[in-house]
């Protein structure tokens, strides 16, 4: 008769299944009381009948004269050259790392494609703020085109000196050409 804790480490089996296992009884066990402790002892036989009657394989950390020379042979001494051990908790903060990484790249390609559209707008704006201009004659023409065949509104009042304003006069054109359409 051994421990749970030992049969599990000779079988693998986990205590809780062993405890489980005793409580229904279909393994051998009885409590043994060792001073102030109760221990409950369990037969290995009827522990390895029982993980073969359930087609578990009652393989554990066996002492080591118990351990098949495979077993042994499997295991390298020393991890192989150019690998590392990394402990999980450092590799699981790495991978979180990783997953930032990779969704900043997204917000930054994203970013970029807005800036793009952004940039594009803001050219064709321009654009059509000289093409207003031009035909308000705020500006003279960039380049010459075909002839107008309206003569240009006169040009807007000066700013008073007191009031400076640069978007005034725009305004005032912009209006004066609306109402010179409604006609």
């Amino acid at each position: 008769m051994v421990t749970l804790r030992e049969a599990e480490r000779a079988t693998g089996i986990p205590i809780n299944t062993l405890r489980k296992w005793a409580r229904r009884g279909t393994i051998d066990s009885h409590l043994e009381e060792v001073g102030d402790v109760t221990l409950r002892m369990v037969s290995m036989q009827s522990v390895q009948r029982r993980a073969e009657a359930l087609g578990r394989p009652a393989t554990g950390s066996a002492a080591p004269a118990e351990r098949p020379a495979s077993a042994t042979a499997d295991v390298p001494a020393e991890p192989p050259p150019g690998t590392m051990l990394v402990p999980v908790d450092a590799w699981n903060k790495m991978l979180g790392q990783l997953g930032n990484l990779h969704e900043a790249g997204q917000q930054l390609a994203e970013a970029r494609e807005r800036a793009a559209k952004a940039e594009t707008e803001a050219r064709f704006l321009r654009e059509r703020l000289a093409e207003l201009r031009e035909r308000l004659g705020t500006v003279e023409p960039a380049r010459s085109e075909a002839p107008r065949e309206a003569p240009s509104p006169p040009p807007p009042a000066p700013v008073p000196p007191d009031r400076p304003s640069t978007t005034e006069p725009v305004w005032r054109a912009v209006l004066a050409g609306l109402r010179r359409r409604r006609r």
